[in-house]
């Protein structure tokens, strides 16, 4: 070996000495990075204790990372070195502490969410931490981590002679590196980093497409399933349908064997009358890609259904029903524009949306959060503003309800009150150790629990009032096992309850299957169809097939999971679970165990990889099933390539409010055409812009197309019933149309609604006036009668 002195040449130079002293530093620092992981986790209760196995496991998972990053970085070191002295040790010592920040906001954001970040991560992490939080995260970790490496650095001087007398140290990182790569690993035990990197690199190189020769892969022959048929007797009319779909209610709060028990007292009581599913799942780890599985049996894309850039042809039980002559409505006290939920609601024609904007100042807002920003409105002053604005119909019911009170922040009314409630079921229930102890730490969260589920029973309560209760079938499920709480394993974030509970239940019954939320749809249709004259599409695409089958485990049963946005890593297929690289088997009681050594891995993964190969294809190319078998024609804006230059011209970029101005000066200046070609194209982006929307309807009129205006201005003010501008729109076009009649029903409205906008209240006196002028031979309450009749999208409420 040649000794390295130091002549003239060599002077300042940083030699392999100080890089290896470098690299123990770095590695030191991470082991620190592991014992805040593990005293933050036993802090919150999550561990038993800080020096468990999963810290050594996580120790040794650091030290691969170390060999893998210091082989790479020993290239980079020695060629700055022999350009400049000191460089190399300059740029290695700042990049390794761009890496332990980066590291260090990892395991922050693990020992906050209990969830490891994969491919999507920016999304994912700017929808749970603030800019704010993560720029004081970087402020600390920056002098910290500098601090720390320098002080490790310093210190590594006195064991060097140690290091220097090991095996090369090329063989020593090489070796230590491909046994991690053979290690078991999981969140609590994994550097963060690296999992991070080899998930984006899956993404990024991930060439499987789908190659085979079907144009329309998921497309097949419907089959009835009436597997549910069997536990109902329905009656000669059709049932209505409520589905509540609630925020983070996942399998660890409900049923005899939850682990929190004692938090959803009603719904345990309501389970144990109904049909009961315990082996259930949600298909996604975020609420918003849940709904389509569930409402659809659909594919995700790669962000999920909704956040689609493009409209697949699709039939879902909104659709279908619909078609059937079904009511449809959606209710939520949030933002439906968010991941472009009203934009798949409106597709699929719903005819009642209730979002944050429908809600009046009767109705008590959500507390802001830190931010200074409200999640809505929460599910008691839901459940009640749809009680209160129910409408009547001669058609059955679909009626679709989304809470959200029991979501981060967790800012419920009366937030003491349920507080004390959780701390009498502590003191009542006989919990183990650990569950006690999160409950302690998590108090906020289970008194958000108490709180939704006293709400579903105030609603179930106030239902059992409405005159067709006893034809009504609830539909109860949780959007995805809550992720603030630590979760058993990686399948703990899809495991939900299913409760199916009615009147026309012939006894409650307990169902082991494990389905999905892709079950849910094709099953409840089967139901219907088993009893009445439903026209179902004779080919379907759907993912799921039914709820019911014997024993737990169907053995060609494909259950895809989405983590969250582009990461399709978990996967079940009959009594396997695949998550990531790891393939487990799963019990009777979906607990992992050690897999079958006769399974072949490489089956499994070969499904899962199909799946992902559909799935990307039939999103990307509108490939779900042919546009013959949609149930509606495309909403979607379609402008030409020379429109599409046009628009362009006048609006580049993401402020549609901008682009709305743009149009309605174009209306003003009397181009009309190309205002209502701008607005298609807001629309077709942002379905729920209103001003546009009323905009539209404007121009109509204008143009003198008055049955067209007061279509679009009705429409508008069911989407957003304290928006006056509508009002006062559709007043105008009643008024030059000489319907002043009509303006009766739309009386009742802005009263229901509060409205107290002075220009509404002067057109419709004008109103008003105009038919005492006209001198109508009927009453008032034939003009009102036929008003209701001419109006049905606005009337057909109390």
């Amino acid at each position: 070996m040649q000794i390295i002195t130091n002549t003239s040449r060599n002077a300042g130079r940083k030699t392999l000495r100080d890089f290896i002293r470098l690299i123990m530093a770095f590695f030191l620092c991470l082991v620190v990075l592991s014992l805040y992981q593990n005293i933050r986790l036993y802090m919150a209760g999550v561990l038993d204790g800080v020096l468990t196995k999963s810290l050594l496991l996580l120790v040794v998972h650091h030290s691969g990372f170390t060999a893998m990053i210091s082989l790479f970085m020993a290239f980079i070191f020695n060629y700055l070195e022999s350009k400049k002295h000191s460089l190399g040790f300059k740029v290695t010592y700042i990049l390794f502490i761009v890496i332990l920040i980066i590291e260090g906001l990892l395991v922050e954001f693990y020992v906050r969410n209990y969830d490891i970040l994969g491919a999507g991560f920016l999304e994912v992490y700017n929808s749970r931490t603030s800019t704010s939080a993560s720029m004081l995260s970087i402020l600390l970790l920056l002098p910290f981590m500098a601090g720390l490496l320098y002080l490790f650095y310093k210190f590594t001087a006195s064991v060097y002679g140690t290091i220097s007398r090991m095996f090369p140290l090329t063989i020593i990182l090489f070796s230590l590196f491909l046994a991690t790569l053979t290690s078991d690993k999981n969140p609590v035990n994994e550097n963060k980093l690296q999992h991070l990197a080899y998930s984006v690199a899956d993404e990024v190189f991930d060439f499987n497409k789908y190659e085979g020769e079907a144009e329309y892969p998921l497309l097949q022959s419907y089959v009835s399933n009436k597997g549910l048929s069997p536990y109902f007797n329905l009656k000669d009319k059709k049932p209505n349908l409520v589905f509540i779909v609630v925020e983070g209610l996942g399998s660890d709060f409900v049923g005899d064997k939850a682990i929190y028990r004692g938090f959803t007292p009603f719904l345990d009581s309501l389970q144990a009358k109904s049909m009961y599913w315990n082996n259930y799942l949600s298909n996604a780890g975020e609420s918003y890609a849940g709904l389509p599985c569930l409402l659809g049996s659909l594919p995700f894309g790669e962000n999920g259904f909704t956040n689609s850039s493009e409209s697949p042809a699709r039939q879902t039980i909104y659709g279908i029903l619909k078609k059937n002559n079904y009511t449809t409505s959606f209710n939520y006290g949030g933002n439906s524009a968010l991941n472009q939920l009203d934009k798949f609601l409106y597709e699929e024609r719903v005819d009642f949306i209730l979002d944050s904007k429908g809600f009046g100042s009767e109705y008590l807002k959500q507390n802001e959060d830190a931010a200074g920003i409200s999640l809505g409105y929460p599910d008691k002053e839901l459940f009640q503003k749809w009680q209160n604005d129910l409408y009547i119909s001669n058609n059955p019911r679909l009626d679709v309800f989304f809470t959200l009170s029991s979501k981060k922040p967790f800012l419920i009314p009366e937030k003491e009150v349920y507080i004390r409630r959780v701390d009498k079921i502590l003191s009542e229930e006989k919990m183990q150790s650990r569950p006690s102890k999160l409950v302690k730490k998590n108090k906020d969260v289970f008194a958000s629990i108490i709180y939704a589920d006293n709400a579903l029973k105030s609603f179930f309560s106030s239902y059992a009032r409405n005159e067709d209760y006893a034809n009504t079938i609830f539909i109860v499920t949780g959007s995805h096992n809550l992720t603030d709480l630590p979760l058993g394993d990686n399948l703990g974030r899809y495991r939900v309850p299913l409760i199916i509970y009615s009147p026309l239940l012939k006894q409650p019954a307990r169902i082991t299957s494990l389905v999905s939320h892709l079950d849910v749809s094709p099953a409840i249709l089967g139901l219907l169809e088993s009893r009445y004259d439903i026209k179902i599409p004779s080919e379907v695409a759907w993912l799921g097939n039914g709820l019911v089958h014997d024993g737990v485990f169907d053995a060609t049963k494909k259950i895809p999971l989405l983590r969250h946005n582009s990461n399709i890593q978990d996967f079940v297929y009959g009594n396997h679970f695949l998550s990531g690289s790891n393939l487990f088997d799963l019990d009777s009681e979906l607990k992992l165990i050690d897999p079958d050594p006769s399974v072949l891995k490489q089956e499994v993964k070969e499904h899962h990889k199909y799946f992902k190969a559909v799935n990307k294809y039939v999103m990307n190319n509108n490939k779900i099933i042919p546009s013959s078998l949609n149930l509606f024609a495309q909403l979607k804006s379609n402008p030409s390539k020379e429109e599409m230059v046009w628009i362009n011209s006048v609006f580049n970029g993401s402020d549609f409010d901008n682009a709305y101005n743009t149009a309605k000066e174009l209306a003003f200046k009397g181009d009309t055409q190309r205002a209502l070609l701008l607005s298609g194209y807001i629309l077709s982006r942002v379905p729920g812009h209103a001003d546009t929307e009323i905009l539209m309807g404007r121009i109509h009129a204008w143009e003198g197309r008055y049955d067209t205006s007061i279509d679009i201005l009705e429409r508008a003010i069911q989407k957003y019933p304290i928006y006056a501008d509508g009002y006062a729109a559709l007043l105008d076009v009643f008024f030059w149309s000489d319907n002043n009649h009509r303006a009766l029903t739309l009386k009742r409205l802005i009263e229901r609604n509060n409205i107290q906008n002075k220009e509404v209240q002067n057109k419709m006196k004008r109103a008003l006036k105009k038919m005492d002028e006209t001198k109508e031979p009927e009453s008032n309450e034939k003009i009102l009668k036929k008003s209701i009749d001419e109006s049905p999208l606005i009337s057909n409420r109390n």
